[in-house]
């Protein structure tokens, strides 16, 4: 078989050689690339799957800690024995969501900010503080076109 080859090479001039030589360049080239492009793609896959999974985690998460608070009136309790820009930092951080801008304005109210959040996991906050006994004045929710959406808002706290 070897031999069969070599003397087909052989008989090749040299030009034909050389587009002989390129063109089996450019096979292995597209050979490589049908292999590759597939194996590339599950990686992304496999990254986008995993962020979902850890968002979900977060969700799940806060979701548990919500229904393993024994009553809203004491929830509130605790929220009210703490600053409320300290509070929504800490509540904010426990379920992964970073606050840009947290201002407190006077003992009972605050401008928060956030660049990005998945929106489910943001909404889920916001109504576990409006559990809580918070008060949203203003809401102001962008989305983002990397499926992230921002938001800022005034909170206050309610009763007062």
């Amino acid at each position: 078989m070897i031999e069969t080859v070599k003397n087909w090479w052989s008989s090749l001039s040299r030009r034909e050689q050389w587009l002989v030589a390129i063109a089996g360049a450019l096979a292995v080239a597209v050979i490589a690339w049908a292999l590759g492009r597939p194996a590339v793609a599950a990686f992304a896959d496999l990254d986008s799957r995993h962020r979902a999974a850890l968002e979900r985690e977060g969700r799940v998460a806060a979701k548990v800690k919500l229904l393993a608070e024994p009553s809203t009136g004491a929830a509130a309790l605790t929220a009210s024995a703490v600053a409320i820009d300290q509070y929504l930092s800490q509540s904010a951080g426990e379920i992964g969501l970073t606050l840009d801008r947290n201002e407190a304005r006077g003992a009972d109210q605050a401008t928060i900010a956030i660049a990005t959040a998945k929106a489910p996991v943001l909404t889920d906050w916001l109504a576990a503080l409006e559990g809580q006994g918070f008060v949203v004045d203003q809401l102001t929710i962008t989305p983002a076109a990397d499926g992230t959406v921002g938001m800022t808002a005034e909170l206050r706290r309610g009763g007062r």
